[in-house]
């Protein structure tokens, strides 16, 4: 199975926790322009996902791994697709301004940060999606009795977002963040 690694990046600005997202270029294949935290595939390279997080924040934002501490860990997502994802927690230092960053713009189109607070006070709009298959029109049906022509449904799950101004955060980086703030005693962590 195809594991992956995300960082929840929390910064100061102006003496205020927030959370640090992504624009995912648009010049991507898979899901550009979608909104999600710096992180991507676990290679064979990797000590583990934590290493796996920090390297792909580096290499998207130029957050370097000194100004990187880790708070903790989340449990693992399964993806619809059947891919691992391990979600990291970690405060990030000496970045006050959004400016600084170093963007890899062949991956991220822009970064914007929404107060911790906020999340707090609002909870995620849900829907269901389902998952199914349809046989081709050029599937034989009549070498398979019984088998419709029409969707069946396979699988459902709930996607959750959250819309900030004209922010959408949605699917698997609306649910991470869902968990984190529904099990996550923040002052704890900080």
């Amino acid at each position: 199975m195809n594991k992956a690694a995300v960082l929840i990046p929390i910064i100061t600005i102006e003496n205020q926790l927030h959370l640090l997202f992504q624009v995912r270029s648009k010049k991507l294949k898979w899901q550009p322009g979608d909104i999600c935290f710096p992180g991507g595939r676990v290679e064979l390279s990797d000590i583990s996902p934590e290493y796996t997080a920090k390297r792909e924040t580096f290499e998207e934002l130029g957050i370097t791994l000194d100004q990187i501490t880790l708070l903790g860990q989340l449990p693992k997502f399964y993806a619809s697709l059947g891919m691992i994802i391990y979600p990291f927690v970690a405060k990030i230092e000496h970045v006050d301004k959004l400016d600084n960053l170093q963007i890899n713009h062949d991956e991220v189109e822009s970064v914007f940060t929404v107060p911790l607070e906020w999340f707090i006070e609002h909870s995620p709009k849900k829907a269901t999606m389902f998952v199914g298959f349809k046989p081709d029109d050029n599937f034989p049906f009549e070498l398979v009795p019984n088998r419709t022509a029409n969707w069946q449904k396979k699988s459902q799950h709930d996607v959750h977002f959250y819309q900030y101004g004209d922010y959408v955060i949605w699917g698997l980086t609306a649910q991470i963040i869902n968990c984190f703030i529904s099990t996550i005693n923040i002052n704890a962590w900080l």
